[in-house]
Order: C-alpha cells, then sequence, then structure tokens
C-alpha cells in the first residue's frame, strides 16, 4: 500500500512536466505567425523568472523585491561582454550568469540579516538602484535607448526563431527539474522549515543563514538566466527590463498560479502574458478590466490555479474512491478440528 501511494505522488510531479514537454515540443507545429511563437517563448521566460522567485518567496519565505535588478544585470552583462569584449554568446552566457551571481552574493550577506518588510524595502531599493543606473550611465548602457544585442550564430548559421524557441523551452526544462529537484530535496524541507519557523528550524540543526543566502543567489542567478532569455528574443536590452513593471508581472504571476506550488509559475506565466491580448480590444479599459479580473481572482481563488487544480483532483479521487465497492475481506477456510 505504501510504495502504491509513494508511486502515484511521483507520478502526480511527473505527469505535469511531461505534458509541459509535450505541449512546449508541439507549439511550433501549431502556430501559424512568428508572433505567437514569440508570445509562447516569453510564457517561458516568465516562467523561469517566477521559478526564482518561487524559490525564495513561495518556499523560503524571504519577501525580495529586487529580482528585476538581476533580470535585467545578467542582460545588460550579456549585451556589453559582446559588445565591448568581443565575447562569443556561448562564452557571455555562464560569465554574465557568474555577475549576476557575484552581485547577489555581495548584497545578500548584508540584506539577508533583514526580515519581512525590511527585506522586501532593501531589496526593492536595489532594484531602482539599478534601473537608474541604466538609464543615466549612458557610455555604457545606452540610455533609454538600450543596446542592441547581435543574432546568434553557430559557425556561420544564424539561430533561427524556432531553435531560439526550443533552447529557450530546454532552459525552462532544466530549471523547472532543478526546482522540483531541490523542493524534494533536503534543502527544500529545510527551506520551508525556515519558512514555517527560523528559530524552530535553527534548533533542528538548520544553519538558516547560509540556506538564506544559497537561495537568494541560486534565485537571482535564475532570474538572470530570464533576462538573458528576454534580451535574446527582444534583440535589445533596456532600462525597462529592471523597472517596477517586471516586478508586477512577477507578483501577479506568483498569485495567479499559486505561491510555493511546483508548476505555479508556469500556470500564472501562461495567464499573465496571454491574457493582455485578449484585454487588448477594451483599449482604454484594459488595465481596469486586469484589475478587477485579478480583484476577482484573489477573491474566489486564493491559493491561485494550481490550488484549484490540486482541489479538483483530490475531489475526483474522493469521488472515484466513494462510487468504487468497498473489498471484502477474504474468508478464511477453518479446517474441521481445528480450534476445538
Amino acid at each position: 500500500m505504501r510504495q502504491a501511494s509513494t508511486q502515484s505522488a511521483s507520478w502526480q510531479v511527473r505527469a505535469p512536466f511531461v505534458l509541459f514537454l509535450v505541449v512546449a515540443l508541439a507549439a511550433p507545429m501549431l502556430l501559424t505567425t512568428g508572433f505567437q511563437l514569440r508570445i509562447v517563448s516569453l510564457i517561458c521566460i516568465y516562467a523561469i523568472l517566477s521559478m526564482g522567485f518561487n524559490l525564495l518567496y513561495g518556499y523560503a519565505g524571504q519577501i525580495a523585491m529586487g529580482h528585476q535588478g538581476f533580470f535585467a544585470i545578467a542582460a545588460y552583462g550579456y549585451a556589453l561582454l559582446q559588445l565591448k569584449a568581443g565575447f562569443s554568446p556561448l562564452a557571455a552566457l555562464p560569465v554574465s550568469l557568474l555577475i549576476c551571481a557575484f552581485v547577489a552574493l555581495m548584497i545578500g550577506i548584508p540584506l539577508l540579516r533583514l526580515r519581512t518588510h525590511y527585506l522586501a524595502m532593501a531589496t526593492l531599493c536595489f532594484g531602482l538602484v539599478i534601473s537608474g543606473v541604466a538609464n543615466r550611465w549612458i557610455d555604457v548602457t545606452g540610455g533609454t535607448g538600450g543596446l542592441l544585442i547581435p543574432a546568434i550564430t553557430i559557425g556561420e548559421r544564424t539561430m533561427d526563431r524556432t531553435t531560439l524557441y526550443y533552447v529557450i523551452v530546454a532552459a525552462t526544462a532544466v530549471v523547472l527539474a532543478l526546482q522540483n529537484f531541490i523542493v524534494s530535496s533536503h534543502l527544500g524541507r529545510s527551506l520551508q522549515a525556515i519558512r514555517d519557523d527560523d528559530k524552530a528550524a535553527a534548533a533542528l540543526g538548520v544553519n538558516v543563514a547560509v540556506q538564506k543566502l544559497r537561495v537568494f543567489v541560486l534565485s537571482a542567478v535564475i532570474a538572470g538566466l530570464a533576462g538573458i532569455g528576454f534580451a535574446v528574443v527582444s534583440r535589445q536590452v533596456s532600462p525597462s527590463m529592471g523597472e517596477f513593471p517586471i516586478l508586477v508581472s512577477m507578483l501577479t504571476i506568483a498569485v495567479v498560479g499559486g505561491l510555493g506550488t511546483r508548476y505555479g509559475p508556469i500556470l500564472g506565466s501562461i495567464v499573465v502574458v496571454v491574457a493582455p491580448q485578449f484585454l487588448a480590444r477594451f483599449g482604454e479599459l484594459e488595465t481596469l478590466v486586469y484589475g478587477l479580473c485579478l480583484l476577482l481572482f484573489l477573491i474566489f481563488m486564493p491559493h491561485g490555479l494550481s490550488g484549484m487544480v490540486r482541489s479538483l483532483a483530490s475531489r475526483q479521487r474522493t469521488g472515484f474512491a466513494r462510487s468504487s465497492p468497498p473489498r471484502l475481506p477474504k474468508r478464511q477456510h477453518v479446517k474441521k478440528g481445528v480450534g476445538r
């Protein structure tokens, strides 16, 4: 019985992952325009960004509001390494992620001593600083005009849009698998213990400061990877990548998809990226309708789409268990003369 329940729980984790891969890999065959392919690419990019935030806030309980800064730092590093230092795209990718990790380590050591809204305000100020530098350091960042990124070339061939899409899907799958592994591992359990009560976690032997710093740096690197993906798809880097709308989109994805869930970032990204395309018909009322929909979502589905899917699945299992006839115990045949 225990083995069957373990296999069922394992399949509940793997089935959505397989479904995501099948749908994502088949998407270019079903889409008809390059704009639609760009929309699906943005869904994957925002899912990567939100998975880093989900690990930090959803599982570790650290309210950090500066991920848009790392989103921009990695993108600018990726562009400047190619334009100023002559790096190839493949070499600029890991170096820009290392720069992002170093910055996260340097600010994480002092800032993670803060808690709750103090940490949120400090990290939000960090994001504002990055946006201000990107706007005003015109000689390096290009100011409000930003920087143009050259197309990715492999040998003498330029990577086309479909190949780039598959690369982004592969990156999303790797980050999703990494998130699921962390959540199921000892690190994930220690992060959840810190989220619930960091003093109790420390009493149980968890090194709270080290674990907070680890997940902070990891989430910053994941946000940086999403920033590079966004820059490559857009073919440019601009200060808007480090501004407040990116943070709002990330928080909205966390609310809509479900905070502290494995597949909430993907579900939330689908809604946040696709919904404005349908709401554009409302014209000037688009923002009002969008905000009203989010308000209704918070009232009627406070646990997000993942919570709704989980509750529907549990109801279905309960209904199936009630409809199936109970198993009668096997009759024991007692030989004559035994027990007399």
